[in-house]
């Protein structure tokens, strides 16, 4: 695909993927979607797939089943609700297309997220004290819970992959500036980015975030985005506690290591790194 392409596109896209983000209970209709990227019916469904590199169904899907992670772990609503705002009106759907994305039915994920951690399983956590050669990223930032920024990744992709400043280095990074235990929800600030090179000119909305190099604490966790909260509640109250370290005045970053679009919830990899003085 030509730049000039692709960059079109993308602008023709964007509108699509924060009205995904935006209505993530409502079921995408062909003919709305088409209009919100000025592009025929009959072409759209191509052109979001080779931009994007999923269909809107997987898209959709990967925001829902994520949502549905985050209330079976964190609330106690209805398992028949969860499966309604995932799209589901039959349980056994749900509990199907669950299992396929986490390899466990919903009541069984639900019954094992309410069980207290276990200190066997959070000593396991990988930790080390490296030095961070630093990043340069390209940003778009995020108001609200951490769990939905998700779809701000999409965008941030896309964005990057149309301005032809992604590189098959490219890592995902998400920066996030407040402490979801002491800031309401609704105010918690955060970036999504991904790393670029020193001199990537950016344009649009993409903005530059440049994490230093120095010294980080880095936990290697691997399982579902939506359960990292644990591994970081055992950071600070045992492992930070214990190492003598001081948290340096800079925000706490993740790097991800793998796509969620193709790597299962168990197996996603994140560097969790806490930048040290």
């Amino acid at each position: 695909m030509k730049p000039e392409t692709r960059s079109l596109y993308a602008h023709r896209l964007d509108p699509v993927l924060r009205w995904l983000a935006s209505h993530p209970d409502a079921n995408p209709d062909l003919h709305q979607l088409a209009d919100l990227a000025c592009l025929s019916p009959y072409h759209f469904h191509r052109v979001y797939r080779a931009m994007m590199g999923e269909t809107v169904n997987a898209t959709v899907q990967r925001i829902r089943m994520h949502r549905a992670a985050v209330a079976l772990a964190g609330t106690q609503a209805p398992l028949r609700d969860v499966a309604q705002r995932a799209g589901y009106e039959s349980d056994a759907a749900f509990n199907r297309a669950f299992g396929a994305v986490f390899g466990i039915s919903p009541g069984r994920y639900r019954a094992a997220r309410s069980l207290p951690p276990d200190p066997q399983e959070l000593a396991m956590y990988p930790i080390a004290i490296e030095h961070f050669p630093g990043a340069t990223l390209a940003v778009l930032p995020h108001q609200g819970s951490y769990q939905e920024i998700g779809p701000v990744f999409t965008r941030v992709f896309m964005l990057a992959a149309s301005q032809g400043i992604a590189t098959p280095e490219t890592t995902g990074f998400g920066v996030y500036l407040d402490d979801p235990e002491q800031v309401p929800e609704r105010d918690l600030r955060s970036m999504a980015g991904m790393s670029v090179a020193p001199d990537a000119v950016l344009t649009g909305e993409l903005q530059r975030f440049d994490i230093p190099e120095g010294r980080c604490a880095i936990l290697t966790y691997t399982g579902p985005y939506n359960e990292m909260g644990k591994a970081y509640n055992w950071m600070f109250s045992e492992w930070l506690p214990e190492s003598g370290n001081v948290p340096a005045d800079f925000p706490m970053f993740e790097q991800y290591l793998n796509d969620p679009r193709t790597t299962p919830p168990a197996e996603l990899q994140t560097r969790i790194c806490m930048p040290l003085k």
